[in-house]
Order: C-alpha cells, then structure tokens, then sequence
C-alpha cells in the first residue's frame, strides 16, 4: 500500500483527484491539505511515500515545502496549471507531473510510473535542486536530468558537445567520447537547455558553442573534436548572429 498525500489549494481539485485515486487499492490517500504550513505536521505525522503537489501554494512553493525534508522521504508528482517556465523547470529536473485540469488516463500513468519507481534519493534530491533554483530563478542551472531507458542521468551543460535529433529520439553526443539516447524530439530539448549555449544550426542538430572552432561559409559548423555539424539555409543568419554575439 503506497500512503500518499493530496497538498493544492483548491478543494475542489483536491476533491476531484481524491474521487480519480479512489480505484487504485494499492494507493491509500491518508491526508489532503491546502498549505505548507497545514502540510508539514502533516507529512510528519503520516510518513507517506507518495506526495501529489501542487507547485505554486498560497503561501508558497513546492519547493519551499520539500526543503523541510531532507534527505526526500517520499516520491513526488507535481501538479501545475499551463505555466511554460513552471513545466520547463520540472522536465529540466526529469521530474512528474500532471497538469491542471487532471485527466485520468494522465493519473494513471503517472502512478504507473511511481510503482515502476528506482531512483536512488540522491538523485531526487539533484532533480529537485535543478528544479526549485530554475523556477525561482535565484542560480541559473547548470544541469539537465536525462531520462534513459535504464536510469536517470545527471549531466553538466558544459559536458553537452551537441544533440542530434531523430525523429522521437534525441542522442546526446558528450565529452569522453559518451553518448546518451534518451525519448523525445529535440525541439524539447532545445526549449530546456539555455539559449545563450546552445545554437540549433539545423532541423537535427543542436551545438555547444563551447566546442564549436570555426564557421565554414558553405554551411558546415567545424566542431574542436573536428567533427563537421550541417549549418541549413535558413538558419546560416542566426548561427552567424550567435557566434558574432549580434
């Protein structure tokens, strides 16, 4: 039995996702609360494994809440409305979410995945740490959490040389001769790592200026490791803009 604890201010989205987790028996809901200051004796007092948290509470965030337990007792699948910024920081952090309004068949999933659950704390705490300083915007981050078939991968930006798209999949090619391939088109990526490091010179590919040595006119981005990245037409101005700093 997963013990789980509903934290949002609204009573009726507390209600509705108390009605949705009624069928799971495995998950037993002991608590629901609307604040951080009613949520912490809360947490204290039942010792869940699961919390469902909304990210933005009337008297704070979610992030203030969780730095109260440390190192993290309990999984968590956060809850936010249609926020870019706030969604940016949670899939930085490759952490769960679910946004506003609940569908069911998302629960689902997201439960699915919390039975399937095998980080190891520290890693969590990583996630979290990427997360809560990217939406409060108090430290630029400097780390992404890549989602593997196998694990949870923890990489510097500075370790990233590019990304090279393929169709649903995105490899990751990095320093030390690594590479990583991970779920997802880079247009997701693209929009989670910082625009003022990486370039995308083409429909496929994603650069680190960091390792880019030289622009060839005909359209051929000449890397430090010497491997040449395709330049397309229509974006020949934009790396020209990126690299000049124009």
């Amino acid at each position: 039995m997963i013990k789980t604890v509903i934290i949002d201010d609204s009573p009726m989205l507390r209600k509705d996702l108390l009605q949705m987790m009624a069928p799971y028996d495995d998950f037993l809901v002991v608590a629901e609360c609307g604040s951080i200051k009613d949520a912490i004796p809360v947490l204290r007092a039942t010792q869940p494994q699961l919390l469902l948290l909304d990210i933005e509470l009337d008297d704070g965030d979610a992030f203030e809440l969780l730095e109260h337990f440390r190192p993290l007792p309990f999984t968590v699948i956060f809850i936010t409305a249609f926020a870019q910024h706030a969604i940016r920081t949670i899939r930085l952090g490759a952490l769960d979410y679910l946004l506003k309004p609940v569908r069911e068949e998302e629960l689902q999933h997201a439960l699915q995945r919390v039975r399937q659950e095998t980080t190891p704390p520290a890693t969590m705490s990583q996630q979290l740490e990427i997360a809560g300083a990217s939406l409060r915007k108090k430290t630029a981050s400097d780390r992404i959490v890549l989602r593997t078939q196998d694990a949870l991968k923890v990489l510097f930006f500075h370790d990233i040389i590019y990304c090279q798209g393929n169709a649903s999949y995105t490899h990751f090619v990095l320093t030390g001769q690594r590479k990583i391939v991970v779920s997802g088109n880079i247009k997701e990526y693209e929009d989670m790592l910082p625009p003022q490091l990486f370039v995308r010179c083409h429909q496929s590919y994603l650069v680190n200026y960091q390792y880019i040595d030289s622009f060839k006119k005909e359209g051929l981005l000449v890397l430090k490791n010497n491997e040449e990245i395709p330049v397309s037409g229509r974006r020949k101005e934009l790396v020209v803009q990126f690299l000049t700093g124009q």
